[in-house]
């Protein structure tokens, strides 16, 4: 028997073993009446009449009935490919017009290897910047040498009326070559703020270029971006970032450092109970490995944990992670 399903798809009757039957007599007898002739042995074409508009159907054989049903099929399968080569063939004509526009395009993604290339590029992005200048800066202290190569660029930016606005990490209030660059431009009009961790060194300028690096591993290689809605999507992202940072005043850093040193204690306290070692909290909260190995021997001795595992049982028992928790503030 024949599968119901595909005839139906193919729009050929469905088949049984009446038809068959038929199909065997109308062989034997060598004609069939049109009054006896079932309508689905004419429409698969197995009979067929002896002549236009005979009463009288004679049988055929499966394979000349195949091909008499298949013959128109296949002539629309040709005209078909013939239509879809002619719609190719006209659009490629326009194809050398449309790679040409878009050549001179400006690329969105730029991969900047070395770097004197991404410190040439960024500087001359961040020169022709007119409006605005946002940074974010992951990591604990700045190297002094590149804050002194930064701070005539950025206080010149400043006095034409560019807006800056940088996220540090809180580490950053604790290194006073970094806490003096940050005073300085904030009395130049400079926005600072930092926060416990950063998402990404980030560096955006104007809504129209925008800097990453390519890897954690690949300090000398950077991407330039030029894509508006990758850009706004980072731009998304800082200022959700903004938001929840904590202001570095301009008169004095230190009226907050309590507040940041809570933070950084709670979030050192909730990577310890997600299983971090005292590397992977040194690199997200951007600070030194002893600074944070401190930290974890003061909040063990305050616990009283005799162990690593214990210690982060012991923090998760406390409730210094629930929002109405006690102050992990000694």
């Amino acid at each position: 028997m024949t599968n119901p399903s595909a005839l139906r798809h193919s729009g050929l009757p469905e088949i049984n073993a009446a038809d068959l039957s038929e199909y065997q007599k109308a062989l034997e007898e060598g004609r069939r009446p049109r009054g006896e002739a079932s309508d689905a042995l004419i429409s698969l074409r197995l009979l067929h009449p002896v002549s236009e508009g005979s009463d009288v159907y004679v049988p055929v054989s499966p394979s000349s009935a195949a091909e008499a049903l298949v013959a128109p099929l296949e002539q629309k399968q040709l005209e078909l490919r013939s239509m879809i080569n002619g719609i190719r063939s006209t659009l490629a004509a326009f194809e050398a017009v449309h790679s040409e526009v878009r050549s001179k395009e400006a690329v969105p993604l730029t991969l900047l290897t070395g770097g004197p290339v991404i410190s040439t590029s960024v500087a001359s992005s961040v020169r022709n910047s007119t409006r605005e200048i946002l940074t974010v800066q992951p990591g604990g202290s700045r190297p002094p040498e590149l804050v002194a190569e930064t701070i005539e660029l950025n206080l010149a930016l400043l006095a034409k009326g560019i807006r800056q606005r940088t996220l540090y990490q809180h580490s950053i209030r604790k290194h006073p070559v970094t806490m003096a660059y940050c005073r300085q431009v904030i009395e130049a009009g400079a926005e600072v703020r930092t926060v416990t961790e950063i998402f990404e060194r980030l560096i955006i300028c104007d809504d129209t270029v925008a800097y990453i690096p390519t890897s954690d591993l690949r300090a000398n290689e950077a991407l330039e971006i030029r894509h508006p809605a990758l850009i706004r999507f980072m731009r998304a992202g800082f200022e959700r970032s903004w938001e929840g940072a904590s202001p570095i005043p301009a008169n004095d850093p230190r009226l907050t450092r309590k507040e940041n040193d809570d933070a950084v204690l709670l979030r050192i306290a909730e990577l310890l109970v997600e299983g971090h070692t005292d590397e992977s909290i040194s690199q997200r909260l951007g600070m030194g490995g002893r600074t944070v190995a401190k930290r974890i021997s003061a909040l063990s001795l305050r616990l009283g944990s005799r162990s690593r595992g214990q210690l982060g049982y012991l923090i998760a028992r406390s409730g210094m992670l629930d929002e109405t928790g006690p102050d992990p503030s000694p």
